[in-house]
């Protein structure tokens, strides 16, 4: 517990670096769209364990903003899917610089090994979480990652 108080104090300060006043879970869904690329806002609501109506409202928000873009579906036109815009990408390249950089002075903080240890728990953790990491991200502009859901 006190590891998971730590790992949302510095997700909480990184959030606070963005350009843009975001929430966490709208920063959440900005993240589940660059990891997933677009999806449906039913979707967006399963992974964020909230009903659609609630994700709806913070798509609405984060449009406003101009962090996503809605469109209609190609294959069924009653389906809406929710997109991430290159704005809402400059918001999670920001909060991702401010969160490396957190975690690497955390990390040089301690002793080499410790520092190897805690890196190979968290991916470990990572994993069992089915976390995917920034390289295997779909965002704006590089297409999409095979397997990806739809």
């Amino acid at each position: 517990m006190t590891s998971a108080r730590a790992l949302v104090g510095i997700a909480l300060r990184s959030v606070n670096a963005s350009p843009v006043e975001v929430t966490l879970m709208q920063h959440r869904v900005l993240v589940l769209l660059a990891a997933e690329g677009e999806q449906s806002v039913s979707m967006l609501a399963d992974e964020l364990g909230v009903n659609a109506s609630n994700a709806s409202r913070v798509c609405d928000r984060l449009q406003r903003l101009g962090l996503v873009a809605r469109r209609r579906s190609t294959t069924d036109a009653r389906s809406v899917k929710i997109a991430l815009t290159t704005q809402g990408l400059e918001v999670v390249n920001a909060v991702d610089e401010r969160r490396r950089r957190e975690i690497r002075d955390l990390l040089g903080s301690l002793e080499p090994e410790s520092g190897r240890y805690v890196v190979a728990a968290l991916r470990t953790f990572n994993e069992a979480a089915h976390e995917s990491a920034r390289a295997d991200w779909v965002v704006p502009g590089q297409g999409d990652r095979a397997g990806r859901r739809g």
